[in-house]
């Protein structure tokens, strides 16, 4: 089977409240750094990557890696950053589900949890994969247990289509994997 790909991904989003969704550039990575090390013990129970800190290297190799998959059409992730310019989150688009199918992943600093943030930026990625050639569907994936994660697609109409056992992989998980999905 062929791998996946999509172009035309965007680049920037900006949301009305001037919250920009944007593709990481190197000289995000040393705020990313200190962002994801500050917030370590609110993401360690959902992230595998957050179980240990972070440092300047790894995350460079990292932004390489992804900078070399949004090119290729095979990975998009973004930075979320607030009106001030502060990065307070991290998000973007998987291409691992198979032809058609985008998968949005999330994540946010603990100070910005619980106002909504999220779920704009999920609506915002969700109507922006409508636009892109080849997308016939959006999916959200998150274990059972986290609560806050799973009510994001049912806020924004995602229909629940499967429950899969998974391998635990963050201490907060349960082992059930949550799929959601909406047709664009």
């Amino acid at each position: 089977m062929d791998e996946v790909r999509f172009f035309g991904v965007p680049e920037r989003i900006t949301l009305d409240d001037e919250v920009v969704i944007r593709r990481y550039v190197e000289d995000d990575i040393a705020e990313q750094v200190d962002v994801v090390n500050a917030n370590l013990e609110h993401l360690a129970p959902w992230m595998p990557w957050a179980q240990e800190p972070v440092t300047l290297d790894s995350q460079l190799s990292w932004f390489r890696e992804s900078d070399q998959q949004w090119d290729q059409g095979t990975n998009f992730v973004y930075g979320i950053y607030d009106a001030a310019g502060q990065l307070v989150g991290g998000t973007g688009y998987h291409v691992r589900n198979g032809p058609g199918v985008l998968e949005i992943g999330y994540w946010l600093v603990e100070r910005a949890v619980g106002h909504g943030l999220m779920t704009r930026v999920a609506e915002a990625l969700t109507k922006a994969a409508a636009s892109v050639d080849g997308v016939t569907r959006v999916e959200i994936h998150c274990d059972a247990n986290n609560v806050r994660s799973a009510a994001i697609p049912h806020r924004l109409g995602y229909a629940l289509v499967r429950v899969e056992p998974r391998e635990i992989v963050a201490p907060g998980e349960s082992g059930e994997h949550l799929i959601y999905a909406i047709d664009v």
